[in-house]
């Protein structure tokens, strides 16, 4: 289970669930005091969730987040395929244990996609603990 869900800021709701789409997030729930006020919303994808906010008091543009994902180069496709532009193709800029892609939204918010490899010993070790 998720705990914690950050929230980014952006200036068009529907213009940005629009961008996010191309990611393979989907809509979970929004939320308007009134008709043409701003809107507060939920979007998900692959159990990951995040809160997008017109509200000007909430946050302000130009967050990052991190999103975890098994295969960091197969998102790279499918963002490719969606004709979502990345800023940065994977590569190891963050050292030889994650792998890791930049993509950056309407608004200048920065969504970084990462896998952490497992080395053998690590999973060697991961294993061990799980035995006793």
């Amino acid at each position: 289970m998720q705990r914690v869900i950050p929230a980014l800021r952006v200036s068009s709701y529907s213009k940005a669930l629009g961008f996010y789409s191309q990611l393979g997030f989907e809509e979970r729930w929004t939320h308007q005091f009134n008709n043409g006020l701003p809107i507060f919303a939920s979007i998900v994808c692959d159990g990951m969730e995040i809160n997008l906010t017109e509200h000007t008091g909430d946050c302000s543009f130009g967050g990052l987040v991190h999103f975890y994902v098994d295969d960091v180069d197969a998102c790279y496709e499918k963002f490719r395929r969606n004709g979502v532009p990345i800023k940065q193709a994977p590569k190891d800029s963050l050292g030889p244990d994650i792998r890791d892609m930049l993509v950056i939204d309407l608004d200048g918010n920065r969504l970084s996609f990462l896998t952490i490899r497992k080395l053998p010993n690590q999973i060697e070790n991961a294993e061990n603990e799980l035995r006793t």
